[in-house]
């Protein structure tokens, strides 16, 4: 097996360099393809529009001539004949090459077109012309890309590097793709049609085998036997019954769903997203009952203790019948709560990553639900969901765009809840500048005179570069008589006092940072206030209005920008479903709003385009299905590709 220090042109100082950057062998060399490329198409200049860029070849009819300008600066002139015509190229900082340009010599160049003047502002300047019209540029230090082409050039040519076929050949004819050899080969050597090929395939091969890890993961858990659970449906429908309202549609379906997978004699996986206030809870609490009915212990993880305790406080006013705990670092009888945990007699155990340690010990834990679980990194999510073989629920309240949750959650069945509960009322929202905050404190003034409480929330806690909780606080203290301070840097019990204040206070004022953006219900609470809106994404603003509105109480929320957003801003205040404004998010921000649902690291992405290449992932999804199917494809598959399980 060669070593790159035996390829010509690589002498110890570029052996040096090519070590720093990871390549120790021919292959290294070939795999490490160009960061961009530089285009030498050649343009019509007749059809070239005005302070374009333009690369065009053409004769010289002038003697090159050195023109001084302010010092140091310095350019070198000369006229080409290009199509009968005369153009002059003035080309700056180029004064060095005067004495290597020659009349009647054909020559390259590159640069801005004034067209009237027909003049070329040469950035480029290329005494042979390239026969390629694509350059690669590699950006390694310390190596000219000329030099980089050479030792591809002599790897090639004396056969020192053998790229191997990944894919099977199926699915190469099937998606009319370029063998491994020809893409590397068009990478370093590329014309326009080739390098879309090359692409094409490095894309496709990318998103396979994102798809072959994650139905891997679904296929695993198909194959772990469960014992199905056996509820008790009159006890489960006697307890819908007790439930003082009727549940919407979409929260039947989600139920629907939940009990079908305790059916299964596997563990399930299920995203249920819902938009904020569509009543997630009531779902996952029906479903915890059916677990118990089935002889079953619950466990539900929250991000925080707030809302560990705001869903303890739920749980046992809305569901007496369920026996249930919390568990967080701040709980004081923890060894007693676990003892219960041990000896069966809790139905449901609701913590934070207190759930998670080796000396929380569950009877017989058989379903998880895990609120916002991008929250927690992958070890603590792992961990509880191998405290038992449970069918897990993951909950978020930010709803996923419908082309990114085919693609990207094929490992997990997914139910949405889009239908709000009636007799909710629509939060009225309203766009305004910083110098119409006295309107809203005016309006803020006249709710807390009757006993409702408002979010005033800022993007940070100190900042320059706008409003900050400090600011803010400055402003108010003076105007409101009960105001509260919360922010990321307090610790567990401190920020739990407060909210515990907050929600005991009639005609309070809560001024924070977005810790408040997830899960909190405060029923009381009728206006959100959100300073310099244009830092926060559509998604977030949503979460974050979704603090209000959670009784039949008029409530309000105000957003306050100076910045060129009002575009967006003004989305945000016409709409109000979740949905919606998760795909306007895709759109005009990207997918990264989205991607931390997945866990970090899960998704990474160096050719895939989430936001353009949504059919690519679809294909490479069903193609993925097909390779696990066929033995002979997967294990061919598996020669050239590791899949790491997890233990």
């Amino acid at each position: 097996m060669y070593k790159i220090k035996d390829v010509p042109y690589v002498g110890p100082k570029t052996l040096s360099i090519l070590y720093k950057e990871g390549i120790f062998t021919p292959l290294d060399m070939l795999f490490r393809f160009p960061k961009k490329y530089e285009s030498f198409i050649e343009d019509s200049l007749l059809l070239a529009v005005d302070k374009t860029i333009v690369t065009t070849t053409g004769i010289v009819c002038s003697i090159p001539k050195v023109v001084n300008h302010k010092p140091p600066l310095k350019s070198l002139q000369f006229n080409i004949l290009v199509d009968n015509e005369i153009y002059k190229v003035v080309a700056y900082r180029r004064e060095f090459l005067k004495d290597q340009i020659k009349e009647n010599q054909e020559i390259q160049v590159k640069g801005q077109f004034f067209k009237k003047r027909k003049l070329i502002n040469a950035s480029k300047v290329n005494l042979k012309p390239l026969k390629r019209q694509l350059k690669p540029i590699y950006d390694i230090e310390g190596l000219y890309d000329s030099n980089i082409s050479k030792i591809i050039v002599n790897i090639y040519k004396n056969k020192m590097a053998n790229v191997y076929e990944t894919l099977p050949r199926r699915l190469i004819k099937k998606r009319g793709l370029m063998d491994r050899y020809d893409m590397v080969y068009a990478m370093h050597f590329p014309t326009p049609e080739t390098l879309d090929r090359a692409y094409k395939r490095l894309k496709y091969e990318e998103a396979l085998n994102f798809q072959i890890k994650i139905m891997t993961e679904r296929i695993k858990a198909e194959k772990t036997y469960k014992e199905p659970k056996k509820y008790d449906l009159e006890k489960v429908k006697e307890f819908i019954k007790k439930i003082p309202y009727e549940l919407t549609n979409d929260q039947k379906q989600a139920v629907n769903d939940i009990f079908k997978d305790f059916k299964k004699n596997y563990p399930v996986k299920r995203l249920i997203q819902g938009d904020v206030g569509s009543g997630k809870t009531v779902v996952v609490g029906i479903s915890i009952y059916g677990a118990k009915t089935s002889g079953y212990q619950s466990a539900f993880m929250a991000p925080t203790e707030i809302l560990a305790s705001q869903h303890y406080e739920t749980f046992i006013r809305m569901f007496p019948n369920l026996k249930v705990e919390l568990l967080t670092s701040s709980t004081k009888n923890k060894e007693e709560i676990k003892a219960r945990v041990f000896k069966g007699e809790v139905d449901l155990l609701i913590g934070t990553h207190a759930l998670i340690t080796d000396d929380t010990v569950f009877k017989n834990l058989g379903f998880v639900i895990i609120d916002e679980q991008h929250r927690f990194g992958v070890i603590a999510r792992e961990t509880l969901e191998k405290k038992g073989t449970t069918d897990i629920v993951y909950l978020t309240a930010t709803p996923i765009p419908r082309t990114l949750a085919i693609v990207l959650f094929g490992d997990m069945e997914i139910s949405n809840i889009k239908e709000m509960p009636k007799g909710r009322k629509k939060v009225i929202t309203s766009y305004f500048s910083s110098s119409q905050k006295e309107a809203i404190y005016n309006h803020v003034k006249k709710e807390i005179d009757i006993g409702n409480n408002a979010y005033f929330v800022v993007p940070s806690i100190e900042s320059d570069r706008g409003e900050n909780i400090n600011t803010i606080y400055e402003e108010v203290k003076d105007l409101f008589s009960n105001v509260f301070l919360l922010h990321g840097q307090m610790g567990g019990s401190e920020k739990q006092e407060i909210m515990d204040a907050f929600n005991n206070t009639n005609g309070a004022v809560l001024i924070s940072t977005t810790v408040v953006e997830v899960g909190l219900d405060i029923k009381h609470a009728t206006i959100m206030v959100i300073f310099d809106g244009e830092y926060f994404g559509l998604s977030q603003l949503h979460q974050l209005r979704g603090r209000v509105g959670r009784s039949d109480k008029q409530s309000y929320c105000y957003v306050v920008s100076n910045k060129g957003d009002i575009e967006r801003l003004k989305t945000f205040e016409k709409e109000d479903d979740g949905f919606k404004l998760s795909e306007f998010d895709l759109l005009d921000r990207g997918p990264g709003e989205f991607l931390g649902v997945r866990q970090s690291g899960e998704i990474d992405f160096k050719y895939v385009d989430i936001n353009n290449d949504y059919n690519l992932l679809l294909t490479a999804k069903e193609d993925a299905l097909s390779v696990l199917r066929k033995e002979e494809e997967l294990a061919y598959y598996l020669k050239y590709h590791t899949i790491k399980e997890k233990d």
